[in-house]
């Protein structure tokens, strides 16, 4: 069996995505590990898990109201709400580690299962399996984007937040949730892709994650190696995916001028 050029093509990027991330895995276990450039939205998450143990007030966790698997077929709304279910779970073990009480919620069904299964193994993993309740994980509303908004500014309104961290897919229904928590004065970390949302958490709070930030935060949340591993693989494949751009744009421009072959059409 002859397999096509695009089979051949994506098993040999396949094979250097996963040689990447070992190499970094190894990396990051011996310690030789570039410094990461500051991001100062998430500074109040430790703070804040660190008041939540002595005060009592949860830290709300949200991955936004994107569905797993789109209808429509959006990648990037999968792509973010999985940043989303990461960062929940990272701060979830540090919450674990420190006492702090926790409050998840999600707008989709599959999302809220997803959510209950990392959440409890964040618990598990940092020794403390007892102390996991699984009522602080809701399901607000289900694939319904302006319900789950409204649903969270009512968290705002009946619980007393220490923290509010929203990170993951949100639209223009983010407005009815972040400006419900400005109002109450509710510290959040905000943080999507969408153009349509971007605007309004800039103007709700200063601790934005924009655009790619949020698929880095994992590892600023979590210094393990594994972490450490995928935020070293995306930048390479990032300067990998760079080059081959800028490559292509050089040899279309030679092309006529030396008279070769023109690239293969997609």
């Amino acid at each position: 069996m002859v397999l096509a050029p695009e089979a051949i093509l994506l098993l040999v990027a396949l094979l250097v995505v996963v040689a990447m991330t070992w190499l970094h895995h190894a990396r990051a276990v011996n310690g030789r590990l570039p410094p990461l450039r500051p991001l100062p939205a998430l500074d109040p998450v430790q703070t804040a898990l660190g008041r939540g143990a002595e005060t009592g007030r949860a830290v709300h966790l949200s991955p936004g109201a994107s569905v797993l698997g789109a209808a429509d077929g959006s990648r990037a709304r999968t792509t973010e709400l999985l940043a989303g279910l990461l960062v929940v779970q990272r701060i979830s073990s540090e919450a674990a580690l420190k006492g702090a009480p926790i409050l998840v919620t999600s707008g989709d069904v599959i999302a809220h299962s997803a959510l209950r299964g990392s959440v409890r193994q964040a618990y598990q993993m940092a020794g403390q399996a007892r102390a996991y309740d699984a009522s602080s994980v809701q399901l607000l509303a289900h694939n319904d984007k302006f319900a789950y908004a409204t649903g969270v500014a009512t968290v705002y309104a009946r619980e007393p937040l220490e923290l509010s961290v929203l990170v993951g897919g949100f639209q223009q229904e983010f407005l009815l949730a972040g400006e419900e928590g400005a109002q109450r004065h509710v510290p959040q970390v905000v943080g999507t892709t969408s153009a349509s949302a971007l605007p309004l958490m800039l103007l709700t709070t200063p601790s934005t994650l924009i655009g790619e930030e949020i698929f880095a935060a994992e590892a600023y949340l979590d210094t393990e190696g594994p972490a450490q591993a995928r935020l070293l693989t995306q930048d390479g494949l990032r300067t990998v995916t760079i080059l081959v751009l800028i490559g292509g744009l050089l040899y279309s421009l030679l092309q006529p001028v030396l008279n070769l072959p023109p690239l293969p059409s997609p």
